[in-house]
């Protein structure tokens, strides 16, 4: 993926002068979250403007019942694999150290920070400070970061399971790992297993289908970024519930098409990444997806941070470039203004954010 990596993106190279066969689509005749059959088209002739990979033009149409959005047609569960070719869970992330910048600024965070994790997480990072408690007062963007690496979830007791649905490389799980989590994770990416494979992990190649027949076996279970990957959103809710331990917590992770990112980029919107997410979630229709599928007491949490990374990579591909490139390395001032002052609401955010419950026995 060098040219998109490097934002030089060749006409005769993209995909989507070609079509993608005929014979490996599936109609969506209604929506496949909450079944209404009430539509509005959103956008049409969108392309894989992201990893440039995938063939094909696509539309995405919005229910008019429960404000998510979906691709009709899409391509159907033999040949979605293809869009996937150089997904950025096919390399190990970096692991977190404390070198790096050795002022005495830096060693102020760094012992904030482990301090936090210690005491929020369960974690045994050092150095780390007692008063990592007032990170939350102080750096409130270094918390929200630390608070995504370990998915807003309770501190765990002894022997307490997790699974990651869609573990990529394994990243989260190594984390999950620190804090006391007994980790397994799932992905149907053999390349993506084995590069977490190869960290010690405990993962196999498969998708919630493949847990058929089990129940009650999991304390918590994590979805980032994957609902909207998967093709009936329902059953997989469905299936995490029956998985689930009673008390066992939800946490879901995924791009929110009613966001002010959305509206403002419109077709070059980075959550687009058309034609690998099937489904765009609205608050309102992931809040009903999952009291749907039994859970209670969804609580958003806002990720207030991202809209940077959002909003340059959505520049980046208005202006015909890879968002995963380097240039331009920021935004415009008026953008900048824009992200800095303008009040956004829960349901504006760029991602949405949630955790439940299963119901306590």
């Amino acid at each position: 993926m060098s040219e998109a990596n490097n934002n030089a993106v060749s006409e005769s190279n993209l995909p989507w002068h070609i079509s993608w066969p005929a014979d490996e689509l599936e109609h969506v005749p209604v929506c496949p979250v909450c079944g209404g059959a009430a539509r509005q088209m959103l956008h049409e002739n969108l392309v894989d403007n992201v990893f440039f990979v995938a063939p094909g033009h696509w539309t995405l149409y919005r229910c008019t019942q429960c404000k998510n959005a979906y691709l009709d047609p899409r391509p159907d569960q033999a040949s979605i694999g293809k869009a996937y070719g150089t997904y950025y869970t096919h390399a190990a992330g970096e692991t977190r150290t404390g070198s790096g910048n050795s002022g005495p600024l830096h060693r102020l965070k760094l012992r904030l920070s482990n301090g936090y994790v210690n005491q929020r997480y369960g974690t045994r990072r050092e150095p780390a400070s007692p008063s990592g408690s007032w990170l939350a007062r102080l750096l409130p963007r270094q918390r929200q970061r630390l608070d995504v690496e370990f998915r807003y979830l309770p501190k765990p007791r002894a022997g307490q399971t997790l699974l990651d649905i869609g573990c990529g490389n394994g990243d989260f799980l190594v984390s999950a790992r620190e804090a006391g989590w007994d980790v397994v994770g799932i992905d149907p990416d053999p390349k993506a297993v084995a590069v977490a494979t190869q960290r010690g992990l405990n993962v196999s190649v498969g998708s919630v289908e493949s847990l058929t027949g089990r129940s009650g076996c999991y304390d918590a279970i994590t979805l980032s970024h994957v609902l909207e990957h998967v093709h009936d959103p329902r059953l997989v809710v469905q299936a995490i519930h029956r998985l689930l331990k009673a008390g066992g917590v939800i946490y879901v992770d995924t791009p929110n098409i009613e966001s002010r990112g959305a509206q403002f980029w419109g077709k070059n919107w980075r959550g687009l990444e058309t034609p690998r997410h099937l489904v765009l979630f609205s608050l309102q229709g992931l809040v009903g997806l999952l009291k749907a599928g039994g859970f209670e007491n969804p609580k958003i949490k806002r990720r207030t941070a991202v809209r940077k990374f959002v909003y340059l990579s959505s520049l980046r591909m208005q202006l015909g470039k890879s968002p995963n490139g380097r240039e331009p390395a920021k935004l415009p001032l008026l953008l900048r203004m824009r992200l800095k002052y303008t009040a956004t609401r829960a349901e504006q955010e760029e991602f949405l954010t949630l955790i439940a419950w299963k119901k306590e026995a």
